[in-house]
């Protein structure tokens, strides 16, 4: 017999960063709307160990009002489903169920090129997978602007929502609590996990980023010291905590300016730390390749530009202050979770997606690509 439900949300919850959080915040908008929520938890061969544990974040949902913990082998329908990260369905689930939504979405955490240009994940035999697995015939529903233009190259055989499906927060927790440009130095910097690709690839780029001197007080959460010096970055003037130390909320209204570049060989899917950012009021300098994700909720330059930029905001006060403002209110449009009622409703009259708009491959090169995937693969290389 087939149980119904407002919203099915299926996920492997072994994931611990990023993905675990967008999903939390999801289903915490679906359950404060009073929907019925279907919860499928199931394990990907894309986390294959079996070592690792379920987040418990992830678990906690199982005890909000309306979430329902889903079975193998479930007959379910709703009106929509969601399924998160594609290389869960991608690289194959354990479990069956035979679920049927009138609009059934992939969201992309993850992009399908590697920074490198090979190819992660094959959204056609993703959708392919899902099928086969759940029933479902899904659409991609993207997290931020850098994800669509990727999955863009696979259309037409892929249908994409026209809108981004983003992460969402709870803003009440992500609040400004200290004006900006008050003190007699200016505090910059920047928070994440201690990830060397994360950062920029040259010691002058690392400095120019955080450039601490006489009058800027640099402030890094989470860094990968040891990486950074073996790359000539000087790191002597920063106040540097380890990732945890320092509540986040806390971190960020300690600065008066969010700086974040990275890696040539890193992309970006979303950067909720950035949006943490916004939605604490620091104004935002980032990476330029973060414009189609972040659009004018922050301002872009090369590491290399950061010092002229950073004179700029001081320069003028009261104009950063507004730019700062702007951003977080943005933000709070954008990223609270009470988006969510709006986005699900123009979801489920979305009529998609099929023509390349933007792509960043064309088709012969995604041919090309797939043929490296799937030789790798059959070599028993991962992705």
């Amino acid at each position: 017999m087939s149980q119904d439900f407002d919203i099915l949300v299926v996920a492997d919850c072994r994931f611990s960063g990023g993905t675990t959080a967008a999903l939390v915040n999801d289903v915490q908008a679906f359950s404060r709307m009073g929907a019925r929520v279907g919860l499928f938890f199931v394990r990907s061969a894309y986390l294959d160990d079996s070592r690792d544990p379920a987040n418990p974040k992830a678990l906690a949902l199982l005890d909000l009002p309306g979430v329902t913990a889903l079975r193998d082998g479930v007959s379910a329908r709703a009106p929509v489903a969601f399924l998160h990260h594609p290389l869960v369905f991608f690289r194959g689930i354990e479990e069956r169920a035979n679920l049927t939504a009138d609009r059934s979405v992939v969201v992309a955490h993850h992009t399908p090129f590697r920074a490198d240009g090979s190819l992660e994940y094959d959204p056609v035999m993703t959708a392919r997978r899902v099928r086969q697995s759940l029933g479902l015939s899904p659409w991609f529903a993207p997290v931020s602007g850098v994800i669509r233009s990727q999955l863009e190259s696979f259309a037409p055989l892929i249908r994409l929502t026209t809108e981004d499906w983003p992460n969402v927060f709870d803003t009440d927790a992500w609040q400004s609590k200290r004006p900006i440009l008050t003190g007699p130095k200016l505090v910059i910097g920047r928070h994440g996990r201690a990830d060397g690709l994360k950062w920029p690839a040259t010691a002058e780029q690392i400095n120019a980023a955080l450039p601490a001197g006489p009058d800027i007080t640099v402030r890094v959460l989470g860094c990968p010291q040891d990486d950074l010096r073996q790359r000539g970055a000087d790191l002597s003037g920063w106040e540097i905590l380890e990732f945890g130390a320092e509540d986040p909320v806390d971190f960020l209204n300690s600065l008066d300016v969010f700086t974040y570049h990275y890696h040539p060989n890193w992309v970006e899917a979303f950067g909720r730390t950035i949006a943490e950012a916004a939605l604490c009021g620091r104004p935002c300098l980032l990476e330029p390749r973060l414009r189609a994700t972040f659009g004018d909720i922050a301002q872009y330059c090369t590491a290399m530009e950061v010092p002229d930029a950073l004179a700029r905001l001081r320069a003028d006060p009261d104009a950063t202050r507004a730019m700062a403002a702007h951003g977080q209110s943005r933000a709070r449009d954008m990223y609270a979770q009470q988006s969510v009622a709006g986005r699900l409703e123009r979801l489920t009259s979305d009529t998609g997606i099929t023509r390349r708009q933007s792509p960043q491959a064309p088709p012969l090169t995604v041919l090309r690509k797939l043929a490296g995937l799937y030789r790798r693969r059959s070599q028993g290389a991962d992705g």
